[in-house]
């Protein structure tokens, strides 16, 4: 079973290359030193690429981003919470989709899923639905070109 040690060593082992500039990260969903998958570690890996993609990309610092203006217009007494900006800011942030955000009387009344739980039924609701849109006529080609000149040099060389 997948555990906070799977979704932490699956964190050390992207964030350090992600942040030294490697644009692959490999290992996605593998378990037992890589002998077998675990769709739910898979979707969990996909959330945690998500938020290492999100931290590599940094974060903007200027004037809106800081609410200057807002600060300036609302001041020191005001409501920030229902301001606009502040649901498009925080719609802008990363938001994990795994993640149980509810209190723990909240979450215990639920069923009180893990991690893994949550990521394998997300897992199975992808296998049953999720419908790929088909590759465009010139990716088509593009890709029957690559295997017929893979295939050439395979004659050659074979």
């Amino acid at each position: 079973m997948c555990d906070a040690q799977a979704g932490y060593e699956s964190l050390l082992t992207s964030l350090p290359p992600a942040l030294a500039g490697a644009n692959l990260i490999y290992g996605t969903g593998m378990v037992d030193s890589g002998m077998a998958l675990d769709y739910g570690k898979l979707v969990m890996d996909d959330e945690i690429n998500l938020s290492v993609k999100h931290v590599v990309k940094g974060m903007q610092v200027n004037e809106e981003t800081l609410s200057v203006g807002l600060i300036e217009e609302i001041g020191h007494a005001g409501n920030y919470l229902t301001h606009p900006s502040t649901f498009k800011h925080c719609a802008d942030a990363m938001s994990p989709k795994l993640m149980n955000r509810e209190t723990y009387d909240r979450w215990t009344s639920k069923g009180a899923t893990s991690l893994h739980e949550r990521a394998l039924e997300k897992a199975r609701e992808v296998l049953e639905n999720h419908e790929p849109e088909p590759l465009s006529n010139q990716a088509q080609k593009e890709i029957q070109e690559i295997i017929r000149e893979t295939e050439k040099e395979l004659n050659v060389i074979g």
